[in-house]
């Protein structure tokens, strides 16, 4: 049973680090204002500079917040 939940355990810890650490992606133009988390976004096409993959917690340190058109389909799920 101490196994078990030792696993158990480590498994959740693992989890939350992937979620933490998770890469997203921002146009690098002075006016985007928000971070992707998807490549392929619709949002993202209009972007005239380059695409960078960054940790979320860093696109969100420059103020960038999600985009609106994923934040419409996590919603929907």
């Amino acid at each position: 049973m101490k196994y078990i939940l030792l696993i158990f355990a480590t498994l959740m810890l693992m989890a939350f680090q992937e979620k933490k650490d998770k890469n997203v992606f921002i146009c690098k133009s002075v006016a985007s204002e928000r971070y992707h988390l998807k490549k392929t976004c619709r949002g993202l096409s209009t972007c005239k500079t380059e695409i960078k993959t960054i940790v979320r917690k860093k696109a969100e340190s420059y103020g960038r917040t999600l985009c609106k058109i994923e934040a419409k389909q996590l919603k929907g799920k």
